[in-house]
């Protein structure tokens, strides 16, 4: 929890925002386009399952820079400086580390230690498990009340889902 009367940690949590929310967001991308591969495991290759995975991560990265951008000229009346242009690549691109596990789990399948159903299957929960985890945490870490805390908690897990669905629907 960051104190209101810190100035500083108030600032370093404002600073922390934009990576969490482009984790999250790369990490609903990327495990609805596994969710859609799992729908047909004998039809996809282990290259093609990173592959999808890679270009979703690194599309849904560039769509985050250019989006920031935009926000940054429409608010700001001018291009983010270097400084700025900068901490908003480094934002679009940590992103990219939010896909290394599920990766790394996709390669093991491409070098045939695990089918590609199995391998899309652990890469998925990975993916779930990551979003409910810093779900729970951002819930545990607030100031509201428990049973307040519960019901976000449960809001944030049907927004979710709801979430996942509308993207399976999307992809296929």
């Amino acid at each position: 929890m960051t104190s209101s009367t810190d100035p500083a940690a108030s600032e370093r949590a404002r600073q922390l925002v934009p990576y969490l929310k482009e984790r999250v967001y790369v990490s609903f991308i990327s495990l609805a386009v596994l969710l859609a591969l799992g729908a047909h495991p004998a039809d996809t290759t282990a290259t093609t399952a990173l592959g999808a995975l890679l270009v979703a991560a690194i599309g849904a990265g560039l769509a985050g820079l250019v989006s920031e951008v935009i926000a940054h000229l429409a608010v700001h009346e001018h291009l983010p400086s270097r400084a700025e242009a900068g901490h908003l690549v480094r934002i679009s691109s940590g992103a990219l580390a939010t896909v290394a596990l599920p990766a790394a789990v996709l390669l093991l399948s491409l070098v045939g230690v695990l089918t590609v159903a199995v391998a899309l299957n652990i890469a998925v929960a990975v993916l779930a498990l990551t979003l409910g985890a810093v779900g729970l945490l951002a819930v545990v870490r607030s100031r509201l009340p428990w049973f307040t805390k519960l019901g976000v908690f449960f809001a944030l897990f049907v927004l979710g889902v709801i979430v996942i669905a509308v993207q399976l629907l999307a992809h296929g």
